[in-house]
């Protein structure tokens, strides 16, 4: 027998994938501790979605002022932990790499450009962060409909704001900071539609805890400055639809069997966030459904320690994957700032006490935002032509058609209508899907099955492959293929 290649020697001790707040306070707490740390993450600079473009910003100073003051202090706030980031010894900060795959034996495939390849660490941290809640509704796909989260980018990197007519549609803390960020910068939303009711907010108040109290008067703030600018807020919005013809030109909202048009020509929609669990997935994590937040989450422990899911692995040995912030938890940047050290001291065998104080109290919000503003733009489902899959261009009917015939299994669906087998590979149609099989059924959906490449691979990337593991790649035999003979 002939003996089995050498394993690759690893390339760090640890490589962390995101340099949003968790993966940022996770790389500094390990390079402190003498561990030699990689971080791979897609975007140029580190700060993740909550500090996106804030080292430029900063860098320009006073001729952005007003865009740092409608940011606010939260958003400035980032600077220290940035600035430890860059320069903490023993962090490899590699920008603009997207992690393709991800194996619970510390093995990690990136993709920069037209080049890819592997890296290998002793443990794997996915701090990748959360994504925005998929929103399906009549005329959502119109060019003018945009989410909280992708103006929010424009504002930070991209240094634009909105002009014309601007309606909001949705719920939670992001879209009433959003609302409150764009009234500074002089741009006055025409309507703030809201699915929260007084009702869910008193429904919240036993999950009010004193800890909470600061973000809550915050909230409140923010409220108050739109009401004093005289801005149109309608609570109990129980529908909304994009109007338009090649473009969105009204938002159509309902509360109850009233209908109301309001004419725009941006329609910012906003659901909540949910964690980003692709690449956990195909790790080999177990992925559970979290019905109040009515999608998927990791299964790990509190030090972010992630669960194999059962089965056969692409890989033997223990699971070397660990999950920090919203990847494992929604629970905003403060939160994932809090968990990083855990996720740290975990790996570093060290005492956690003092990190898991620290991470309860940043949670105590948590429960409250939860009650006081649930989910709603989704409640319900999808229907009728509305699109699910933008990919494939996949709506409810046909969907619903196929679920009511019986084909209810998350894989079967994908293979008979092609949902989920496009470039998002799910990530924007999946939890939708999840759910209308959840309305229909009552049993908590499997997600689809995920194989790698998780994100696209150029073919020439993928042939000239660096760093490949010869005991995955080699060829070991071809006994069993069958002889083909042919007559002359």
């Amino acid at each position: 027998m002939a003996p089995l290649p050498e394993a690759p020697e690893p390339d760090a001790d640890v490589i962390v994938v995101g340099a949003g707040p968790a993966g940022m306070a996770v790389s500094v707490e390990l390079a402190r501790a003498g561990r030699r740390v990689i971080v791979l993450d897609m975007q140029p600079q580190p700060g993740g979605q909550i500090f996106r473009g804030l080292e430029e910003n900063l860098a320009e100073g006073h001729a952005l002022q007003p865009l740092m003051a409608a940011l606010g202090p939260a958003y400035a706030a980032g600077a220290a932990l940035i600035g430890a980031f860059r320069t903490t010894p023993g962090i490899d900060f590699r920008p603009a790499h997207t992690v393709w795959e991800v194996r619970r034996d510390g093995t990690v495939g990136w993709l920069q450009g037209a080049a890819a390849g592997y890296l290998r660490a002793g443990h794997v941290v996915l701090a990748n962060g959360a994504m925005e809640r998929p929103v399906p509704f009549p005329g959502w796909t119109l060019p003018g409909v945009m989410t909280a989260g992708a103006v929010q980018t424009l504002l930070k990197a991209g240094r634009m704001k909105p002009a014309g007519r601007v309606a909001m549609a949705g719920t939670g803390p992001l879209i009433f900071l959003l609302a409150d960020q764009l009234r500074r910068l002089g741009v006055r939303p025409v309507m703030l539609a809201r699915t929260d009711r007084l009702r869910d907010q008193i429904g919240a108040l036993p999950q009010l805890r004193r800890p909470a109290l600061p973000a809550l008067a915050k909230g409140l703030g923010w409220l108050a400055q739109l009401h004093l600018a005289g801005i149109a807020m309608r609570r109990g919005v129980t529908g909304i639809e994009a109007l338009g013809d090649g473009k969105v030109e009204a938002l159509r909202l309902w509360q109850g069997a009233r209908a109301t048009e309001v004419p725009c020509d941006l329609l910012i929609v906003h659901d909540g966030i949910v964690p980003s669990v692709d690449l956990a997935q195909g790790a080999g994590v177990q992925i559970d459904w979290n019905e109040r937040l009515q999608a998927w989450q990791p299964a790990t422990r509190a030090d972010g320690q992630a669960m194999p899911a059962p089965g056969p692995a692409l890989v033997d040995g223990p699971c070397r994957v660990l999950i920090a912030g919203d990847a494992r938890q929604i629970a905003g940047a403060e939160a994932a700032m809090a968990h990083g050290p855990l996720v740290a001291a975990a790996l570093l065998q060290q005492d956690t006490r003092q990190s898991r104080v620290q991470l309860r109290k940043s949670l105590q919000t948590r429960a409250f935002l939860e009650v006081a503003f649930p989910p709603a733009l989704t409640t319900g489902g999808p229907a009728g032509t509305t699109t699910v899959c933008r990919c494939e261009e996949i709506d409810a009917a046909t969907l619903d058609g196929l679920i009511r015939a019986g084909v209810q299994d998350m894989n079967q669906l994908r293979g008979i209508s092609r949902c989920g087998m496009g470039p998002c590979q799910g990530r924007h149609c999946a939890v939708t899907l999840a759910r209308m099989i959840r309305a229909r059924t009552g049993h908590a959906p499997v997600p689809f099955r995920a194989r790698p490449p998780v994100r696209p691979l150029p073919l020439g990337a993928l042939a000239a492959l660096q760093g490949r593991d010869p005991a995955l790649t080699g060829i070991v035999s071809l006994d069993d293929k069958p002889v083909v003979t042919t007559d002359v």
